[in-house]
């Protein structure tokens, strides 16, 4: 039923009805679902900083991006049965803390969030989603505790290009009106008081230094300045049909000169980067 739904039409409807709405629309769908699975790295200490984590990629996004790094899971559907991931999840609890969804855009299969977040609750594990923040109200509704049950733990969220450019941000992703959706999200985060952590992928020509700066300024404006802040080393071999050379990616040194440009443009806490060969590095916290 649930991922059969086309999402972006049926989420903006959802916007309008209310958050309590689209729960109850979720729980329904929870009993029904198939989950649109792209697959499974069984165990990551990449992916969620001190943590040991199973990566579960969901099919599908609303965008385009240009540098997309995942392109493979935006077409094609492989619907498989929860009982099938909760099989995964069990047999690797005993080597990993936590569960991270990523995608493609996992919030455009909420039901399969919960349903998977509730499992892993009941193996007490942590669950964190990768979003790239395209749709507000889900995420609004998905943070709001039930009883004592908190689905979610932690949120990533890619800020792809400075929020207040609209037509950057289309240009980027290919659809119109992302950056408002992205703000909304950042907002709905910052409000939910949830860990939070901002991410932006970097390739010279495309997103890079005068990016940064004015992305980190507007994460502070948002009441996001306490959150990690990771700029993120793109990865030009996994860009579709090349499009992206390997001369655009940021060195190591470079990535640490972009953190220290966002440092020192805004009063952020703590700023890292991450690359393919160290992994993430904490390179600027200021001191409480």
């Amino acid at each position: 039923m649930w991922c059969k739904i086309g999402s972006i039409g049926v989420w903006d409807l959802f916007g309008s009805i209310g958050i309590i709405w689209i729960w109850d629309f979720i729980r329904l769908s929870m009993t029904q679902i198939k989950i649109n699975l792209g697959g499974i790295v069984p165990f990551s200490t990449i992916d969620w900083r001190g943590k040991a984590a199973m990566v579960i990629f969901l099919r599908r996004c609303p965008l385009r991006c240009i540098y997309c790094q995942n392109y493979n899971l935006l077409e094609d559907d492989n619907y498989v049965e929860r009982q099938e991931i909760e099989e995964e999840i069990k047999k690797n609890e005993e080597f990993i803390d936590a569960v991270v969804l990523s995608g493609g855009e996992p919030f455009m299969q909420p039901g399969a969030i919960a349903a998977i977040s509730e499992y892993a609750k009941k193996r007490s594990l942590f669950v964190a989603v990768q979003t790239n923040g395209f749709y507000p109200a889900v995420i609004e509704s998905m943070l709001k505790e039930e009883g004592n049950a908190k689905l979610i733990d932690k949120i990533f969220l890619d800020v792809k290009v400075p929020l207040s450019d609209e037509k950057f941000y289309a240009k980027l992703t290919k659809v119109h009106n992302v950056a408002e959706r992205v703000r909304n999200t950042l907002d709905v985060c910052v409000r939910a008081k949830i860990d939070l952590e901002l991410v932006t992928t970097v390739f010279k020509n495309i997103v890079g230094a005068g990016e940064v700066k004015r992305i980190a300024k507007e994460l502070e404006e948002a009441g996001a300045a306490r959150c990690p802040y990771v700029i993120q080393q793109g990865r030009a071999e996994l860009v579709p049909d090349r499009a992206i050379k390997e001369a655009d990616v940021f060195s190591h040194e470079e990535l640490k000169e972009l953190a220290a440009l966002a440092y020192h443009a805004a009063d952020l806490e703590n700023v890292r980067i991450r690359t393919r060969e160290d992994g993430e590095e904490v390179i600027f916290k200021r001191r409480k």
